[in-house]
């Protein structure tokens, strides 16, 4: 019997190599540049899983919608390090789009109420700007691409992490009236 290795993880792991490539270029001369290597080499961690684990088989069936185990762990330590040093400016939004593949699920953003309309308008065109550049990364067919998609997505989500930090500063205000 050969080994299985579903075509989902294969998509999975390039996005978390991509991902990691990424995160490594940012580090250069950034002062979270320990937690963005850390990151990047979990990310590491997760492709080499997603890429050697082969597929569980249930009576006959290979099931392909599942992250095997080492790649989660992976995945979700690089989220808990993403969100204890938001100076890395990385948002742990982003794992959701390495494991899309497999889940078929993109990151849901939490809403963020403004008060503000300008904050409101811009809450909105960033939230679509991250749903166009999110459907171009599931588009995309060459690694160019993805690498531009994925690459976009990481300003756009650290624009909406700064954005959430400055409506949750606004909406503060004494003089804000809900």
């Amino acid at each position: 019997m050969t080994a299985t290795i579903p075509t989902t993880a294969i998509a999975a792991a390039d996005r978390a190599r991509t991902l990691a490539d990424i995160v490594t270029t940012r580090a250069a001369l950034h002062p979270a540049a320990d937690a963005l290597l850390a990151i990047a080499a979990l990310l590491t961690t997760a492709a080499e899983s997603l890429e050697t684990t082969e597929a569980p088989v249930f009576d006959g069936i290979t099931v392909t919608n599942t992250t095997p185990a080492p790649a989660a762990f992976a995945l979700m330590e690089a989220q808990a390090l993403a969100l204890d040093n938001p100076r890395a400016g990385i948002s742990d939004h982003l794992t959701y789009y390495v494991t899309a593949p497999i889940t078929r699920r993109v990151p849901e953003l939490p809403a963020l109420n403004p008060v503000s309309t300008q904050l409101a308008r811009q809450e909105g065109r960033l939230l679509t700007r991250i749903a166009l550049v999110g459907s171009d990364l599931n588009s995309a067919t060459n690694p160019h691409s993805r690498y531009g998609a994925l690459q976009a997505l990481v300003t756009l989500h650290r624009d909406f992490d700064d954005l959430a930090r400055a409506v949750a500063v606004d909406n503060a205000r004494p003089c804000v009236r809900r």
